[in-house]
């Protein structure tokens, strides 16, 4: 089998793909853009190289990524169809065949237009963090989200695709190898987490943490951390100041709470992090919702497990446009969600069905170190004395009366 300089057009693979183009390129495969016969439905095919065929790592990924995909099942990730071998030219090689998607990847709309309307960002965002949620829910971290693995379908349905450098942090395995070496640094430079770029362990806060970089990109414009080198742009995350994405957006396109969202996830201890995507889909919602609230959207008021179940999880298939039906942040956040139409049933008319998602707050915390509070308003200690004082006069002003009315009877 051959590159993309000489693609097999009209071959076909396996028996029942019939390639018609090539998609792109990577290192270790091509991804064709092929047929299945008999049914007509357009795949993207993924080959490996020819002359990787021997080498034990690359399948192990290879592997690893239709292990992955097998087991994850969302309205915002691409399934699989098949994983299988092929022989070609005395070699075995393995394939991945996947729908194909009709759409553009966010890389190519923030080079076009970057930055990008921020309705439309919150948007794409929120239908990135539902795909994470699927994937973290099954022990599986991203590792290498970026702009280029977000793809936006002609409906506008965000797809977060190429799990290839996928980690499974919990249940059971995939039957693969251990296929990275202790403290290997793998992902995008512009987009790693600080504990990524040392080489730590992960968990699902170095995906919130890339999603953070592409809401900030998406604002801007432009990256938070640049650099001449991946070195320098690693060192960066690691040590650089963090220029607030107001100061670098149009005035008054970023709003104190949209920025608040992006500062706490792209905060350099994961600590100070939000804890799961369901968290930072929440905290976007809400930023949405009621623009100058700030205090609101500290990580701590959204739970503590990452990549877990927490009090703000959202039990939605698909995140929409949401909008508040209240001017005052009451105990539970209430949304009215407009899902898309490819994953929830229609009205009567015909058009999606508003269906009401509600987050619910954490009750009110126990005295401890993080200081977490709950989100509901607390009461102005000036009005809380002014009103103990007039309570104290009312009682004074009756004892008085009572007073008197007993001299007088006596």
């Amino acid at each position: 089998m051959t590159g993309p300089s000489a693609p097999p057009i009209g071959k076909t693979i396996a028996g029942k793909y019939e390639v018609r183009g090539v998609l792109g390129e990577g290192g270790t495969g091509v991804v064709y853009d092929a047929v299945q016969q008999g049914s007509g439905r357009a795949v993207a095919l993924k080959v490996m190289h020819a002359h990787l065929a021997g080498d034990t790592q690359i399948r192990g990924r290879f592997q690893r990524e239709a292990a992955i995909l097998r087991r994850l099942e969302g309205p915002h990730i691409c399934p699989i169809m098949e994983f299988g071998e092929v022989e070609e030219a005395g070699k075995s090689l393995l394939f991945i065949a996947l729908p194909k998607l009709e759409g553009v990847s966010l890389e190519a709309v923030l080079a076009k237009e970057s930055p990008i309307e921020v309705d439309r960002a919150i948007d794409i965002m929120l239908e990135v963090c539902a795909a994470l949620r699927t994937a973290h829910a099954e022990g599986i971290i991203h590792r290498d989200l970026k702009p280029a693995n977000v793809i936006l379908g002609e409906e506008g349905k965000a797809y977060v695709v190429d799990f290839g450098m996928s980690k499974i942090i919990t249940g059971a395995g995939t039957g693969t190898t251990q296929l990275t070496a202790h403290n290997m640094v793998f992902g995008t430079p512009e987009y790693m987490s600080p504990e990524q770029a040392r080489g730590d362990e992960l968990d699902a806060r170095c995906d919130v943490y890339a999603a953070g970089v592409m809401l900030y990109e998406m604002l801007t414009g432009v990256h938070p951390f640049t650099g001449s080198t991946p070195l320098v742009v690693l060192t960066e995350h690691l040590t650089g100041e963090l220029v607030p994405p107001s100061k670098r957006a149009p005035e008054g396109r970023v709003t104190p709470a949209l920025e608040s969202v992006v500062l706490h996830a792209l905060a350099r201890d994961r600590d100070a992090r939000y804890p799961s995507a369901s968290a930072l889909a929440a905290a976007l919602m809400h930023s949405r919702a009621m623009p100058a609230d700030t205090a609101a959207l500290r990580p701590e008021a959204f739970g503590t497990s990452p990549g877990g179940t927490d009090a703000f999880a959202l039990t939605m298939p698909a995140i929409g446009v949401p909008r508040p039906v209240s001017s005052s942040p009451p105990k539970a956040i209430v949304h009215d969600v407009v899902p898309t139409a490819a994953t929830l049933p229609a009205s009567s008319s015909g058009a999606p069905a508003p269906v009401r998602a509600v987050v619910t707050t954490p009750p009110p915390a126990a005295t401890t170190g993080s200081g977490a509070r709950p989100l509901t308003p607390t009461k102005s200690p000036a009005k809380t004395t002014s009103a103990m004082w007039i309570l104290v006069w009312i009682v004074a002003g009756l004892a008085s009366i009572a007073i008197g009315v007993w001299f007088a009877l006596r």
